[in-house]
């Protein structure tokens, strides 16, 4: 073979492999914002009745609070307690004024004013001042001990609640602390879920049995192009994805996420020629990087590695770094953004469907939660894709659109539907093919469980994908597949 005509096979296999590529990398986004989402459950917004200024409600009365050490100490701690912090910044103006009062305890009320607020830093520089001035007092540790939990550093919350334990505090003080402790242990182990199931899909191959005669003679066909028809499968699937964060010191951790799902066919292709004859597949990633967690920010730096099966051989091996920046913008809204970029070798099997190539893809998501139950999302993603050859070189943007809501009641229904719209287009010209390739392709995913019917432990969960790709070339890469299972999953 020239190198030409090698040149252009690995173009051709290159952009044949692209659409299995593009799937395998949804299929990941959406396992991992599955796991991130059940990490994620935050505390509905608060309801609060708010009196007027000066005021404190007080079993169901309002009382006139007067500028006295006697009345504003005990409606400091009422307001704390009531959660009345609309109250507090007055309280808290008017105290600082009288002689004698207790700075801890201003610095106390200002610093859960603070957190209320979502200013985390600001909060916990008051608290510790706080406890500074006075160490012994049980309540400033044991509010300085919440907040560093909720700021994630692992290590001081637990010195701090063993302190608050050891001050001989009442016992629903005492089981206050228990259930943080408890909540931290729960924290410190591996989260996140695996699932089995069986199902159907209408086009394992992404074939469309496009046919054309490109020369006609006295009514005969002397040259025709038949691209592979459809062949429709049952299937056995499974999932497995994790998560687990060690916390170093501080907001300083190390983190560990293990991921693999595959499907198994019960068919092959029919033709013993055909150079994929198996489209069984399975990937497996691992990624071990840093991360900086507090009670707004997540950021992450994640070497990894990927592996991917498929024909009955080993095909591919990608090694490559995720950046990442999570924020939180008050009780509601998330924003992130991440950076990635991979190296995909592909073994000497796999190199009979593809090619090696490098991977960089910048991405942008924003969530918004009108309430626990319920999240909305939506991101772009912009990719570059580069070969050896500039003909299966490419360039592709993809805008996503989701949805997750968990229904009130017993049943505990609940769906998460994503949509994706992703427009590709190759470096050059491809002789071979005849064009320069431009894919334009729609992917809908959409799963729906009830946790109230598990079985053993597990979710019946029915997932559904459904990816249309149009191509000026449709007549090589112009398919429909559709894939439904039934799945048992155990999240913890």
């Amino acid at each position: 073979m020239s190198c030409r005509s090698t040149a252009l096979w690995l173009s051709f296999m290159a952009c044949l492999v692209a659409p299995a590529i593009w799937a395998d990398d949804d299929d990941t986004r959406f396992l991992q914002e599955q796991t991130r989402r059940s990490l994620e459950q935050r505390s509905q917004a608060e309801e609060e009745l708010a009196p007027p200024p000066g005021t404190l409600m007080y079993e169901g009365q309002r009382y006139q609070v007067p500028s006295t050490l006697e009345a504003l100490t005990p409606a400091i701690y009422v307001a704390i307690n009531t959660q009345q912090w609309t109250q507090l910044p007055d309280f808290i103006a008017r105290y600082r004024e009288l002689p004698g009062h207790r700075p801890a305890l201003a610095n106390m009320a200002e610093s859960l004013y603070a957190r209320f607020q979502g200013k985390y830093p600001q909060a916990l520089r008051l608290m510790e001042q706080a406890n500074e001035q006075e160490p012994q007092d049980a309540r400033i540790q044991l509010e300085l001990a919440r907040l560093w939990f909720e700021d994630h550093q692992e290590q001081r919350a637990a010195q701090g609640f063993d302190k608050v334990l050891a001050m001989g505090l009442p016992a629903e003080v005492q089981m206050l602390v228990a259930q943080y402790q408890q909540a931290m242990a729960i924290r410190d182990r591996w989260h996140g879920s695996a699932a089995v199931g069986v199902g159907y899909n209408d086009n394992i191959n992404q074939g469309n049995g496009y046919y054309s005669c490109l020369n006609y003679f006295a009514g005969i066909c002397f040259f025709e192009r038949q691209m592979p028809d459809p062949i429709e499968s049952g299937l056995v699937n499974y999932e497995l994805s994790l998560q687990r964060r060690y916390n170093l010191s501080g907001n300083h951790n190390l983190q560990l996420r293990p991921m693999s799902y595959g499907t198994y066919y019960d068919k092959t292709n029919p033709l013993s020629t055909a150079t994929m004859q198996d489209y069984s597949t399975n990937l497996a990633q691992l990624q071990v990087g840093y991360q900086y967690l507090n009670a707004r920010n997540s950021i992450s730096a994640m070497p990894y590695v990927e592996h991917y099966y498929r024909n009955r051989a080993s095909e591919y091996l990608a090694h490559g770094l995720q950046l990442e920046w999570r924020h939180t913008l008050g009780r509601k809204w998330q924003i992130s953004t991440n950076l990635d970029a991979r190296r995909y070798e592909y073994t000497s099997k796999g190199q009979r469907l593809g090619a090696d190539y490098e991977l960089y893809q910048w991405g942008a998501t924003a969530a918004y939660m009108p309430q626990v139950n319920t999240s909305l999302y939506g991101g772009l993603t912009v990719s570059r894709r580069k070969y050896e050859i500039e003909q299966a070189s490419s360039k592709d943007w993809a805008a996503r659109a989701g949805v997750y809501h968990g229904f009130p009641g017993p049943a505990g229904l609940f769906v998460n539907g994503m949509a994706i719209y992703r427009d590709s287009r190759n470096d050059a010209h491809d002789f071979f093919l005849g064009d320069r390739r431009r894919d334009r392709q729609q992917v809908y995913i959409l799963s729906a469980g009830v946790n109230g019917w598990k079985v053993a432990g597990l979710t019946p969960e029915i997932r559904l994908r459904h990816s249309i790709n149009h191509s000026n070339l449709d007549w090589a890469f112009g398919f429909e597949q559709t894939e439904v299972s039934l799945m048992l999953r155990r999240s913890f």
